[in-house]
């Protein structure tokens, strides 16, 4: 075990703290106040310290940095959505049961690495994308909404919500972005990939008739 992975961790997180405001001083922040992006990156700093091997021969700041961004783009993300939306982990989609018996239990835990894979990846939607995800499917508890509400929400009219729904969706499909969650759910075969090439194709034929 690396030194990176034991306790205590406050020595190490003071150590990298410049690396913290190196991120968020090149990260668009929105809304987010500086020193609300400086906690959050703190907090991807120390989820990058439990996590970091250093046997694997990478330098921690190669590890690091996108860790930080990543906790620093979700915090932007949430400063962004209605005050009743959260993209806290705490408020994502339904607690687990534990009242479980062993093949139940199994399934639990199977389910929860799922939603912590869609989780990461809605995270990196960018803003309004993300919004219309959370808010039509429901995922942070809620229940979900009809076009004419996210459309209010966002001040747009429905038809530009819908077409933010199939931008989203498409942003979420691509195998570049899900790659993780694809595995996860056995959706990562050559089928898979064409026939999401063969979605995205359509819908820029079809947006290039609207021109």
């Amino acid at each position: 075990m690396s030194e990176y992975s034991t306790f205590p961790l406050d020595r190490h997180i003071d150590e990298h703290e410049n690396l913290v405001h190196w991120v968020v001083h090149r990260q668009w922040l929105g809304s987010l106040p500086y020193l609300d992006a400086v906690q959050a990156g703190r907090i991807g700093l120390w989820r990058a310290l439990r996590r970091y091997d250093q046997a694997r021969g990478h330098a921690f700041s190669t590890y690091a940095v996108p860790a930080v961004q990543r906790a620093v783009w979700r915090a932007v993300v949430e400063s962004q959505l209605p005050g009743h939306i959260s993209l806290s982990r705490s408020g994502w989609l339904a607690s687990p049961s534990f009242a479980l018996n062993p093949t139940e239990a199994l399934d639990e835990v199977a389910r929860l690495v799922v939603s912590d894979a869609l989780y990461d990846l809605v995270c990196e939607l960018p803003c309004r994308l993300a919004y219309v995800i959370v808010t039509r499917y429901g995922l942070t508890g809620d229940a979900p909404q009809p076009w004419r509400a996210i459309a209010a929400g966002l001040r747009v009219t429905r038809q530009r919500v819908q077409q933010l729904h199939t931008e989203a969706l498409l942003w979420l499909a691509h195998p570049a972005h899900s790659l993780p969650l694809r595995r996860l759910v056995g959706r990562n075969t050559v089928a898979d990939y064409r026939a999401y090439h063969a979605r995205l194709r359509a819908w820029q034929r079809a947006s290039r008739r609207k021109r």
